[in-house]
């Protein structure tokens, strides 16, 4: 028969480099610090269980994947012996210091909006099959580059590493932006151009957008509230105070930061915003984040 156990968690598990890839076999699962530094996607060879997050259970089987923001509580309970592929990365992961790399750390704040957006609870992480098939691929990819020592490694498996975050923002999207399919087809490229742009404030300008929509500058505002039901404005804040949001949540970023990446005055000003539209501040959101993870 097999075994389950339920495990408690302690202390933080703090993850020094940016990126590492771990293939592992249990039979239980071992104690595991309770909250992480780091994102982490895990792919399961072979197994079954229940993946646990925030006390609420989803079973994983063979061929399952699963996406965990860095300070969910999670744990394992497995019934079947399981072998895990844990691949965790830090935001400074697409971060590049190097002129030979390709920096993505603009693009990789769309996951941090997404993940401001994202109800875990909606179950199996990739809906698409094909999607599914992709990414296993790209795991294998990964896993035979982890162990190649010549310089293209690397490159290959931060590529492949791009390539499995757009897979799982393009499954989570659906169901972090429902309403999207009842739009039209301009608009609803608009909003994904919107998200994608979010901190570059040039390219989210009315006079920009509306240059790229082929919508009248001056009708641009009124076009988009007749399809979102709010302002332009509104929309582009709500938006920002979700990153925000999640980066209070899910990271140490300083507020001071936070406020700077996206375009507030200051944190003040930041923090002003957020108990308008939220009536929670930043500091009150991220003390909720420490509470959970230490009960």
């Amino acid at each position: 028969m097999a075994r389950a156990f339920f495990i408690t968690f302690a202390l933080m598990d703090f993850m020094h480099e940016p990126f590492s890839i771990t293939v592992t076999e249990l039979d239980f699962w071992e104690k595991r610090n309770r909250k992480n530094n780091f994102f982490e996607v895990v792919y399961i060879l072979d197994g079954e269980g229940d993946q646990c997050v925030n006390y609420t259970h989803y079973s994983y089987a063979r061929n399952s994947i699963l996406f965990l923001p860095s300070t969910d509580c999670h744990m394992y309970v497995i019934k079947k012996k399981t072998s895990f592929l844990f691949i965790r990365f830090t935001y400074q992961y697409f971060v590049s210091n190097n002129s030979n790399i390709i920096d993505y750390s603009s693009w990789f704040n769309r996951l941090n909006y997404i993940i401001g957006h994202y109800n875990r609870a909606s179950g199996e992480l990739i809906k698409n099959e094909a999607d599914r098939k992709s990414m296993i691929s790209l795991f294998e990819i990964i896993m035979i580059e982890n162990k190649n020592p010549d310089a293209h490694a690397k490159f290959i498996i931060r590529s492949s590493m791009a390539s499995i975050i757009e897979i799982i923002a393009r499954n989570i999207e659906p169901f972090a932006f429902p309403n999207h399919a009842s739009i039209d087809r301009k608009f609803a490229d608009l909003i994904h151009f919107i998200q994608y742009n979010l901190l570059d404030g040039e390219k989210i300008t009315v006079k920009y957008l509306a240059s790229q929509f082929n919508v009248a500058e001056t009708y641009f505002s009124e076009y988009f509230k007749r399809n979102s039901n709010e302002t332009f404005q509104d929309y582009i804040l709500k938006s920002k105070l979700k990153i925000a949001e999640a980066r209070a949540f899910y990271t140490s970023q300083s507020f001071k930061e936070i406020a700077y990446e996206l375009g507030f005055t200051d944190s003040s000003h930041l923090n002003k915003m957020m108990k308008k539209h939220y009536n929670l501040g930043m500091k009150e959101i991220r003390k909720h984040s420490l509470e959970t993870q230490s009960t």
